[in-house]
């Protein structure tokens, strides 16, 4: 994948400045060279190159003196089509060579070259060659003083060449180290707030409404997105209680037929048929108490107090005795204590307690044993002697409008409530087999020493 279209904005942005930089460099140097050209041509009108070939062209002969090896190509380049080229180069001895028609003005500076490092002489020689240049070079044959004339003139093209040196590519490549160690802290630094917006995105939860986003540390770039998002989130919230408002009015206008309908059905006689409308009615109650138990939940109206979780399941098992008795079960209630005391709200764990008890009623067949029982460590069971629950499906019945079989009573709701209200309890819930062979359902609560401690 390539730099620019790395998902990542840091990479992006670095290699893109990266880049902008060394672009602006080039073209920095490229048009910093005309002016410089114009400046060096004006003072120096020759091309010094020419002078470090010379310099590698004079060699030592046997007695120590200098002698002229033209090898190299522009030297014998200058010599040919520079019919006015000439140079003279001299040690710190005084040995000499030199080649081409020196002009009678720079006789007199020769003896004087050794005490001058560089040197641009101008109207110096005739008009087809009217200036100089003087350098010293190291070569193999030592120190060099060189002066030339006549030779090819300065162009363009040996400024931008410059731009390949050591020094401008080690810049260049310095630049560029430096830019991608210090760019991604800077542009890290700057993003900084989009992470502390995300971090805040990453607290909001369908059970803690009315969190926005802070644009306090973000770009004022990105304060439209912000602004987008937190209008998005009061669209939601909006619609999560319009929602709840539905379920609680629903809930509320169908507890009261529900009523006269149940109170109709208690008055009819007593024979089967009176017993299945009365299971249904429960049922038909049942499910609007979950609509109310969703809203409750969603509100988080919870009261927790100090309760006896034994007195708390005895009532509740009296409660739906009735129920089970009429669906041709036998339910029994058992304490291992008297008192076990936990912190708990007694109207939605009596709710979770109803759902246990109605899910052994109508899953554990005719003529169930329905077991209901508390221990004193604040354990609260129900089991029933029905087929049980198969172990590929223990993890999956806690989740909403999931049920096992695809029976024609019940929304699938009673089991994700009755989880939903003992994590709200800092419990836990668990489903096994019980002793008679069916499904066995384990609460785990705190007991109330704990929770205070």
């Amino acid at each position: 994948m390539k730099p620019w279209n790395y998902p990542s904005l840091r990479v992006r942005l670095t290699w893109r400045l990266v880049a902008m930089q060394a672009l602006v460099l080039l073209a920095f140097a490229s048009v910093i060279a005309i002016p410089i050209y114009e400046l060096v041509r004006e003072e120096q009108g020759l091309d010094e190159e020419i002078v470090e070939h010379i310099a590698e062209a004079v060699q030592r002969d046997e007695s120590g003196g200098l002698r002229l090896v033209i090898s190299d190509e522009d030297v014998a380049k200058g010599i040919s089509e520079y019919p006015h080229f000439w140079f003279y180069a001299t040690d710190v001895d005084g040995h000499s060579v030199q080649m081409g028609t020196i002009p009678e003005n720079v006789h007199n500076l020769l003896d004087d070259l050794p005490r001058l490092n560089s040197a641009n002489i101008a109207d110096i020689g005739p008009h087809e060659a009217p200036s100089a240049i003087m350098r010293r070079e190291d070569s193999a044959a030592g120190q060099l003083w060189i002066i030339s004339g006549g030779g090819p003139e300065l162009r363009l093209s040996a400024i931008l060449t410059s731009f390949a040196s050591p020094i401008f590519v080690a810049l260049l490549v310095l630049m560029t180290l430096a830019s991608f160690l210090i760019l991604p802290m800077i542009i890290s630094r700057q993003l900084r707030g989009v992470d502390h917006v995300a971090a805040e995105a990453g607290r909001i939860d369908v059970d803690q409404r009315g969190i926005r986003l802070s644009s306090a540390h973000v770009p004022e770039e990105l304060h439209s997105l912000v602004r987008a998002v937190n209008a998005a989130l009061q669209r939601l919230d909006d619609g999560m209680e319009r929602r709840q408002r539905f379920l609680a009015d629903a809930a509320h206008e169908l507890r009261t037929p529900i009523a006269i309908l149940q109170t109709r059905v208690e008055l009819l006689p007593p024979g089967q048929q009176r017993n299945q409308l009365l299971l249904d009615v429960a049922r038909l109650t049942n499910l609007a108490n979950q609509l109310l138990d969703l809203q409750r939940l969603d509100a988080d109206t919870t009261v927790f107090q100090r309760v006896n979780l034994v007195e708390l399941a005895a009532q509740v098992t009296a409660d739906m005795a009735p129920l089970a008795i009429a669906a041709g079960d036998e339910i029994s209630f058992d304490a291992e204590d008297e008192v076990v005391t936990v912190s708990a709200d007694p109207a939605s764990l009596s709710r979770a307690l109803v759902n246990l008890i109605q899910n052994a009623v109508i899953h554990g067949g005719h003529k169930a044993m329905i077991r209901v029982a508390v221990g004193r460590d604040g354990t609260l069971r129900v089991a029933d002697s029905g087929p049980g629950i198969p172990e590929e499906h223990r993890q999956t019945i806690f989740e909403p409008f999931n049920r096992v079989l695809p029976l024609d009573q019940g929304a699938g709701l009673g089991l994700n409530l009755v989880r939903d209200i003992v994590n709200r309890h800092q419990g836990r819930i668990t489903v096994g087999d019980s002793p008679e062979g069916g499904a066995l359902f384990e609460i785990s609560l705190p007991l109330a020493r704990r929770v205070a401690a």
